[in-house]
């Protein structure tokens, strides 16, 4: 975009790039408690799948993101009523939103509680999943997570809409989703210690 991207909005342009790096230290709880460690949040589930549908675009009909996050709560043995809030990838493309948005509403329902930081990041390419995990985990153990900066205008092709102010969030569980090159989908869920 020649502006500032506005991730699931109406008047969307496309993406911007952004630079960046997020970590999350992943330690077995054995090891944790042996140090004398307090377990905080932990990664309870995750989901890939690949559709293989197109080098840069989503499969439109969104079957591998959903099959990415069925298998996260799959393995973190929740029902998508219990997630708290999602960190979407919303990369303020028009397929992307498009597909994801369907999936999310989809899967979650119309009012789940979702955002994309990639208005704050631009899109950090290799780094997103990173860097969105990060935001999710703080989202979580902080209980507010931030507006999905850019969004102003809701677009009823989509038929859902981000949180577009500061929002406290309550829950045990909060999902990252990462959409990829080459048709790969990911989601991942963490939970409150």
């Amino acid at each position: 975009s020649d502006s500032l991207c506005k991730p699931f909005d109406k008047d969307r342009s496309g993406l911007n790039l952004g630079e960046g790096a997020g970590i999350l230290i992943i330690e077995r709880e054995d090891i944790c408690r042996k140090r004398g460690g307090k377990k905080e949040l932990c990664i309870v589930g995750y989901g890939l799948a690949a559709d293989a549908y197109h080098l840069t675009a989503p499969r439109p009909d969104g079957s591998g993101l959903e099959a990415a996050l069925v298998r996260a709560m799959e393995e973190a043995r929740i029902t998508p009523e219990q997630v708290a809030f999602v960190n979407a990838h919303g990369t303020a493309t028009r397929d992307n939103d498009k597909v994801e948005g369907a999936v999310l509403a989809r899967v979650f329902g119309p009012v789940i509680q979702f955002l994309s930081t990639k208005g704050f990041t631009g899109h950090t390419l290799g780094a997103a999943g990173g860097i969105e995990a990060v935001f999710t985990a703080l989202g979580l153990r902080e209980g507010w997570i931030p507006p999905s900066a850019g969004f102003e205008n809701e677009d009823e092709e989509i038929g859902i809409v981000p949180i577009s102010r500061r929002t406290s969030v309550s829950g045990q569980y909060a999902v990252s989703t990462s959409l990829a090159f080459g048709g790969n989908n990911s989601a991942i869920v963490i939970a409150k210690g």
